[in-house]
């Protein structure tokens, strides 16, 4: 088994976690999850890799934003065509099923708004929930610059999500 394979079933729940929880669908995931084993690859060709796993996270987060970014540029701002999987609960109500995908789905949008780096700080912390510390260490930065770019992001998200409202006719905040 050649080193890779085992990099990947080691650590390939993991990127496949981080990018189905940005993109959103299994297909844009599948295509994603390729292209951050492709970009490691090629990455680890021009240096050696200290820690391949939050490696691996910061790729994948790069990777599935980005993807988002790409994939809002050929649709219309109206389009909703990326599918969410709902987290399970006890019994979600129409109404709630309906929120969340909008939520979700305006959340990615807003995502692909923000600068790249506070939105990769913002994955990295919300979605895949790693430390500041964890973070600080994969980027080579302090950890209070981390805390800084999640308030701005967070800031952001909140300026560009506060003025969208759902079907229910309820304004949405980003807490």
């Amino acid at each position: 088994m050649s080193s890779w394979s085992i990099t990947i079933e080691e650590y390939g729940s993991r990127v496949w976690n981080i990018v189905y929880r940005i993109v959103g669908n299994e297909a844009d995931a599948s295509d994603c999850f390729q292209e951050v084993f492709l970009a490691a690859v090629k990455s680890s060709r021009r240096r050696k890799i200290q820690n391949m796993g939050a490696f691996l996270s910061l790729l994948a987060t790069q990777r599935a934003i980005d993807w988002i970014r790409k994939k809002n540029r050929t649709l219309q701002a109206n389009t909703t065509s990326m599918d969410c999987e709902i987290l399970e609960s006890s019994s979600p109500s129409p109404l709630q099923t309906a929120e969340t995908v909008e939520l979700s789905e305006q959340l990615r949008l807003a995502l692909a708004k923000i600068k790249p780096l506070e939105a990769h700080v913002f994955c990295l912390r919300i979605l895949n929930e790693l430390s500041y510390r964890q973070i600080a260490e994969e980027m080579n930065v302090h950890e209070n610059y981390v805390g800084v770019l999640i308030n701005r992001a967070r800031t952001k998200l909140q300026d560009i999500l506060k003025s969208v409202t759902v079907d229910s006719g309820r304004e949405v905040a980003y807490e």
